[in-house]
């Protein structure tokens, strides 16, 4: 009997313990945490811990209007360029330009802002519960021309044709982001989230392209140019996706 009464209060001793640590980190958490005044980074990752994008912004800042209130602001820049060369060449008739060279290049910009009104709904805890929701704003450019050539045969005799083509396109989306996430705290200054994510934009795209053909080696060869262009409009919804992160906060 007084074994089994000792097991017990050992179990109970044990029980009061977890409890009484529980809720000594969540105080020191709040205590912390998400105060009015403070700062966070946030990346979000991949599983191979590798930075994605989340929202349309690869990183981000929050700071605390209070312990259930904060702002959200992020940001996406991309871009990329690239230059290439070569020569072709070919049994023509006009042996002076057997060899001719050709050329292409690209480049790319993206520019993605957001900003959220954050609000949470459990201020305390290791877990908090929160939403968010504020405009959402993205550009898009993109060029591309290639110079190039191809063998054409005219009266049984080969000829180089001279082509050039051009692109330009641009983009811009306005809308609105949402978001509904949990925080959990592994210290005062970090923490991991997993959030549902939407957003909704109206979009507009305008392309220019061209296109020149013209022979050096032909001479009744007629050039000509076509040049079109264009534009699309209309509602972007993005996939509904769940995102992984990290916050630090400062």
């Amino acid at each position: 009997m007084l074994r089994s009464s000792v097991k017990i209060f050992s179990l109970l001793s044990i029980f009061a313990s977890l409890c009484f640590s529980s809720h000594t980190i969540a105080q020191s958490l709040d205590s912390t945490a998400l105060r009015e005044g403070s700062w966070a980074l946030q990346f979000g990752i991949a599983g191979n811990f590798s930075l994605v994008t989340f929202q349309g912004s690869t990183i981000a800042v929050k700071y605390q209007l209070s312990d259930r209130n904060a702002l959200r602001g992020g940001i996406t820049l991309y871009g990329n360029t690239s230059d290439g060369t070569n020569s072709l060449s070919g049994a023509i008739a006009d042996t002076s330009d057997g060899t001719v060279p050709a050329s292409n290049s690209s480049s790319a910009a993206n520019v993605a802002v957001i900003f959220q009104y954050v609000w949470y709904l459990n201020p305390s805890g290791p877990v908090r519960i929160y939403n968010g929701l504020g405009p959402s704003v993205s550009y898009y450019s993109y060029h591309s021309s290639t110079d190039n050539a191809y063998l054409d045969i005219i009266n049984s005799s080969g000829y180089w044709v001279q082509a050039k083509y051009t692109s330009n396109s641009s983009q811009w989306g306005v809308g609105v982001a949402g978001m509904v996430g949990a925080e959990w705290f592994a210290s005062r200054w970090l923490s991991l989230h997993a959030a549902y994510n939407e957003t909704i934009q109206y979009q507009w795209r305008s392309t220019t392209s061209t296109e020149d053909r013209s022979s050096l080696s032909y001479p009744n060869y007629i050039p000509y140019r076509l040049d079109n262009t264009g534009t699309n409009k209309g509602w972007y919804f993005s996939y509904p996706n769940v995102s992984f992160g990290v916050n630090v906060y400062l």
